[in-house]
């Protein structure tokens, strides 16, 4: 007995170390509609079976004009994870029993009126940070699926503006995002009112609209930015005046936020959509302009007062047009600089004209439903280096005869661009034929593909077992269904791919 309590508590004390709670912000989107909150996700490793987790979000409400509406726990247990990179991937495709939750200020809890419901996840792990999607399959009771993104540094915080916070005085700005309202400067005081909340909405309740103004006629453009506003000069040119970040600021806006957004990701491009007058028409000066530079997080000013080395990549539109009383969605391409550095934030800058100072004092724009894109498309598949024949990334099955061992290192996917997506690859073997599985997931976990391919041939057989292999550091391991693993259990069989390309089998 003593004996049991013994290995009881190793056991426990085992889970304990390897528990990570993560408070995180959560976007909550019904419908087209977004809400946001904060919550605690839990991820342990599970005891029972090696390389799995258990994951549970807790107290998970729904926003809702009534107030909260609490859904409950869910927890998904025995999740699979695979290794990419720096990142530890976490899919699973469950269903799951939601329990009440413990929040006391929530009256109320679902959980107990709920059947079993699917969930579906995508998420990883990099460094300490958690990212992930959950789509919570809920057709059955309330007709709908709740998508759930988990932390930040992939998106916009507060997408679709309908978070707004107390500036200063009467003034309000929307959550992550500043104007004038908030600037530094000798000049501040004087800068005026350009920013209000609009209930004219591409989706949800509310926009941003930015708006131009006259001060001592001298129009002053109206401008947003993920940074904050300087306002030091009565020359609308001077390079003073300008949104800037800087992470090393410990200044917070009327939310408690910081002036940056962290951004810790490579996006394709930003979207936007967009609303946009000129008061009074300006051939000579008749754009609006956005502009996103992804950057180290040290000082950055748009516009530009230096050349800057911290720069990773822009992104800028300076020839917006009217749009005629319509929204419009503008996608506009990151450019990469090749700047040896990492990303860390993002400064987006929105104003009602592209030059300083020009348009009119009633130009306005408005603003929703911001986004940054994440390409995943794959243009082919290899395995061994012969292609996969009749490739297109709508069709998701194939056979191929391949007469040569191999393991999922083996297994080549060919992007349309440079790769930022996830990819994990599986092989099962059914009878005398291989089944890979190839999975493609963009880089911010929104998206999916399941690509399968049946292997004929003699691409079994990796010769004898052996018993006395050494492990070596410089090979990567497989289990006999292609999972790639770190540690080697004793009693099994590994397949052991080498830095020269051969394989083997060993027993450990």
């Amino acid at each position: 007995m003593r004996k049991l309590f013994t290995s009881l508590m190793v056991a426990l004390a085992a889970v304990a170390v390897h528990a990570t709670d993560y408070n995180v912000p959560i976007v909550v989107t019904v419908n087209d509609a977004t809400s946001e909150q904060t919550g605690v996700i839990s991820i342990v490793e599970n005891a029972e079976q090696a390389g799995t987790y258990d994951l549970t979000l807790k107290n998970f409400v729904l926003q809702s004009e009534n107030g909260p509406m609490g859904v409950g726990n869910v927890a998904l247990t025995k999740i699979q994870s695979y290794q990419d990179g720096n990142a530890t991937l976490l899919l699973a495709n469950d269903k799951v029993t939601i329990t009440n939750g413990d929040d006391p200020s929530v009256p109320f809890w679902m959980a107990g009126m709920l059947p079993p419901v699917n969930v579906e996840l995508r998420g990883k792990i990099e460094g300490d940070r958690l990212y992930c999607h959950l789509d919570i399959d809920l057709r059955e009771t309330l007709q709908q699926i709740i998508e759930v993104r988990i932390g930040s540094g992939y998106q916009m915080p507060n997408p679709s503006f309908e978070s707004w916070h107390v500036s200063t005085g009467d003034y309000s700005e929307p959550n992550a995002w500043h104007s004038f309202e908030s600037a530094t400067g000798e000049l501040a005081p004087l800068a005026g009112h350009h920013i209000n909340q609009s209930d004219d909405a591409h989706s949800g309740n509310a926009s941003a609209r930015i708006f131009a103004t006259s001060i001592f006629g001298i129009v002053a453009n109206g401008t947003m930015t993920t940074g904050r506003m300087n306002a030091g000069s009565m020359t609308a040119t001077d390079k003073v005046n300008c949104a800037y970040l800087d992470m090393s600021k410990t200044d917070v806006d009327g939310n408690g936020d910081p002036f940056y957004v962290p951004l810790y990701s490579r996006p394709d491009a930003i979207s936007v959509w967009v609303k946009f007058k000129q008061g009074t028409a300006n051939s000579d000066h008749p754009y609006a302009t956005i502009s996103a530079v992804i950057t180290d997080g040290t000082y950055y000013q748009d516009p530009e007062d230096k050349d800057y080395t911290n720069v990773v990549a822009k992104a800028q539109n300076n020839q917006i047009a009217t749009t005629n009383g319509e929204w419009q969605q503008i996608v506009i391409p990151f450019v990469y600089t090749g700047n040896a550095v990492d990303p860390k934030a993002v400064l987006i800058t929105i104003s009602t004209n592209a030059d300083a100072g020009k348009g009119s004092a009633n130009d306005e724009v408005l603003v929703d439903d911001i986004s940054f894109i994440y390409n995943a498309e794959v243009t082919g598949l290899k395995i061994k280096g012969q292609s996969v024949t009749g490739f297109s990334a709508d069709k998701d099955t194939y056979e191929m005869e391949l007469n040569a061992a191999f393991t999922a290192d083996d297994i080549e996917v060919v992007f349309a661009g440079e790769k930022t997506a996830h990819v994990v690859k599986t092989i099962e073997t059914v009878g005398n034929d291989r089944l890979c599985t190839v999975t493609v997931i963009n880089a911010d976990m929104s998206t999916k593909a399941v690509y399968t391919i049946k292997v004929t041939g003699n691409s079994t057989a990796i010769g004898n077992v052996n018993i006395n292999a050494n492990v070596n550091a410089n090979a990567n391991y497989y289990t006999l269904d292609g999972r790639q693993v770190k540690v080697l259990e004793p009693g099994n069989v590994y397949i052991r791919h080498q830095a020269d390309g051969t394989t083997i089998k060993i027993r450990r």
